[in-house]
């Protein structure tokens, strides 16, 4: 008999397991799939995938990255889903849609999908995941705009940062992540960067979390000529983060839009922080 239901604590090193088996062009070893399940950011008891089971045996996970935000109304929490993989001998009886309804059953989460197949789309839209942003903004690389100070430790200032930047920042320690406070002549804008080589010609930093969402867009092209290391390299900002009046040097459409549950959350709070995105080597498109 098929039982699909969250997996229990106990069960992290064998759904790791699978994961590493079933995956098999994954380009991480065991240490990235226990990373994915340990439960960074929900703690040890808390949800982290969905299992399936054919009399004991283990034939299908959903990986969920569990997480508690602050927002504008107060704390509230996400599930990024990860990782989807259902025996080939099971497909085609329902099980991967049970799986996703199961995933998305709870009213108080909102489940998010930063980077889902072209496959899988009409799956995530049948369980009423909307389309979250389509395009990104760009910055090229520019000349330094005097006055703007880039600080690469923002937990180390005394002021200016709000009790969320600190949380998010102090949450995110540790991983493949720039951590960034930006002074401007208006304020400081927090920055948590991602950089990655998505194409052979530069290196792509990722805005995957905004602090200042107004004050940035009045600063942009400044701010990318400050935090851009290198000549070969851009900025990306998503649509959502981009407050009116930003201006950038193009816009660029994503190969498969981003996703998640409507309703609890304003788009513009919903960043790719605290999600399978920074936990594993994945390229963001």
């Amino acid at each position: 008999m098929v039982e699909i239901a969250y997996a229990r604590p106990e069960e992290r090193e064998e759904i790791a397991q699978f994961m590493d088996s079933v995956f098999v062009r994954a380009k991480w070893d065991i240490e990235g799939w226990r990373k994915l399940v340990a439960g960074r950011w929900c703690g040890p008891e808390g949800r982290y995938a969905i299992a399936v089971r054919d009399s004991g045996k283990l034939i299908g996970v959903l990986g969920l990255v569990y997480a508690e935000r602050m927002t504008k109304a107060g704390r509230r929490t996400t599930a990024d889903m990860t990782s989807w993989y259902v025996m080939k001998e099971y497909r085609g009886q329902g099980i991967g849609q049970k799986m996703i309804a199961l995933a998305t059953s709870d009213p108080t989460v909102t489940v998010t999908n930063f980077s889902s197949a072209k496959a899988a789309v009409s799956v995530l839209i049948n369980a009423g995941l909307t389309v979250l942003d389509k395009e990104r903004l760009v910055w090229h690389p520019r000349e330094a705009t005097a006055g703007l100070v880039v600080h690469n430790d923002p937990l180390a200032l005394s002021g200016g940062l709000s009790d969320k930047d600190r949380k998010v920042i102090a949450d995110h320690q540790g991983l493949n992540l720039r951590h960034l406070a930006v002074e401007t002549p208006d304020g400081i804008v927090a920055m948590v960067v991602y950089p990655q080589k998505k194409n052979d010609d530069f290196v792509t930093h990722e805005i995957m979390y905004l602090g200042d969402q107004p004050l940035f867009a009045r600063y942009a092209a400044e701010i990318s000529g400050a935090v851009l290391p290198e000549r070969e390299a851009i900025l990306s900002l998503d649509r959502r983060f981009a407050s009116e009046g930003i201006e950038c040097d193009e816009v660029r459409q994503f190969e498969t839009p981003r996703y998640c549950q409507p309703g609890l959350l304003e788009p513009s709070e919903i960043d790719m922080l605290y999600s399978e995105c920074v936990l594993l080597p994945i390229k963001i498109h």
